[in-house]
């Protein structure tokens, strides 16, 4: 079976301009669609040479595993001189920008990713479960977003953890050890 990208997401991940109805069925879509994108994930990380005895297990240990996966799944491409340019604008010449952008497959999987990694928590602490948080600060980078609270003061969002480092990999700025690592930091805030 070849790997589905999610194609069918209610609203884009811009959620600072969203009413709270539209991040409502963004909850709705993760709520529905949450086993399906982690059976995505297994069986995709399942066929890939090398990883056909990954245990989706759910342990922390699974996460060794499934970062070296993402090291070899982290795909980009180059944008166009006009996308780049448009984008350009909107940031400050003395911040370094790329000419590329990872392709939508890999977004996709950082997605499934997330979702594997938040569910990691959740299966091995069991007074932790996703919610959706909103902020009384519109701009502020978790709202509407799916979260695990029980980090203390903090709430994590595995979705946003996970992008940040296959961001870091499409960059060769991370390895493969830096989700379990993330785990490790992530699991020392439980209160």
């Amino acid at each position: 079976m070849s790997y589905q990208i999610i194609n069918n997401l209610p609203v884009d991940f811009i959620f600072s301009g969203k009413s709270k109805s539209e991040l409502r069925q963004y909850e709705e879509w993760f709520e529905i669609n949450k086993n399906q994108r982690l059976n995505q994930l297994v069986e995709s990380v399942k066929a890939s040479k090398g990883f056909e005895n990954w245990d989706a297990d759910f342990t922390p240990i699974s996460l060794k595993e499934l970062g070296a996966w993402m090291t070899q799944n982290i795909k980009t491409e180059k944008i166009s001189e006009e996308i780049y340019k448009q984008k350009r604008l909107n940031v400050p010449d003395y911040i370094n920008m790329n000419d590329w952008d990872m392709t939508n497959e890999t977004y996709s999987k950082l997605i499934d990713v997330g979702i594997y990694f938040g569910e990691v928590f959740i299966k091995n602490h069991s007074n932790l479960k996703w919610e959706q948080f909103f902020s009384k600060i519109k701009n502020d980078s978790d709202h509407g977003h799916m979260v695990i609270k029980g980090f203390g003061k903090d709430r994590l969002n595995p979705l946003r953890i996970v992008y940040i480092i296959g961001s870091k990999m499409a960059d060769n700025k991370s390895d493969e050890g830096d989700i379990y690592k993330s785990y490790k930091t992530w699991k020392s805030y439980l209160s």
